[in-house]
């Protein structure tokens, strides 16, 4: 299965960039999905590209995150998934997966990275995210699960406030109640206060 095997990272004549490679036509049945790869390591990103066409998929790769927000702005087509390293020259992945959010809405994304999991999670918190290293077949199967996953509708902000504010409202009014029922009545803590004074309280014939 032939994709893009031209590395839009690579080196042309006397040390300039080469042109950016996309490729003009897809053949109709004759991959699966297009894929964006951008890592600045030439080996790995060499090495997820072959994977990714070995199984089917068509891929665009890049050196960097600028590079990788070109491509996705000039090739025609629709791209399906963006695999990207988190830490890159001149713009790092995970800026590269928020313009690409809003340039293709429904793209789909996959975040790697050898540094520290925990740091590179906390950053990219609601990204799906693959720790390196990792074998070809943890990285064909996470590409699988993600792309026969359904595309999550934009997320509509506004709504989502005004729901936060009237959940919050719900709870203080919850809140203010439990309160009430807690508080002692004025009669009952005058009471309670004159019994820990020693002052017994007579009532009148006519009080109950």
């Amino acid at each position: 299965m032939q994709g893009d095997t031209r590395d839009s990272g690579s080196q042309g004549v006397d040390g300039i960039d080469a042109a950016v490679g996309i490729p003009d036509l897809r053949s109709s049945g004759a991959h699966q999905s297009v894929i964006l790869v951008a890592d600045d390591e030439v080996l790995i990103r060499n090495l997820v590209t072959l994977l990714l066409q070995q199984d089917g998929h068509m891929v665009l790769s890049a050196a960097n995150g600028r590079e990788g927000l070109e491509i996705a702005r000039e090739y025609p087509g629709p791209i399906e998934l963006v695999i990207t390293d988190a830490q890159m020259p001149q713009m790092n992945g995970t800026d590269l997966c928020a313009h690409l959010l809003k340039l293709r809405p429904g793209i789909k994304v996959l975040v790697m990275s050898g540094a520290d999991t925990f740091e590179i999670v906390g950053r990219n918190i609601h990204l799906p995210f693959l720790p390196k290293p990792f074998d070809g077949k943890t990285l064909l199967a996470r590409v699988r699960a993600i792309l026969a996953a359904p595309v999550r509708a934009p997320m509509d902000v506004t709504r989502v406030l005004s729901d936060l504010r009237s959940e919050r409202e719900d709870i203080e009014h919850a809140i203010l109640n439990l309160e009430r029922l807690d508080r002692p009545s004025a009669q009952t803590t005058d009471a309670a206060a004159q019994s820990a004074a020693g002052i017994r309280v007579v009532k009148a014939p006519n009080e109950s």
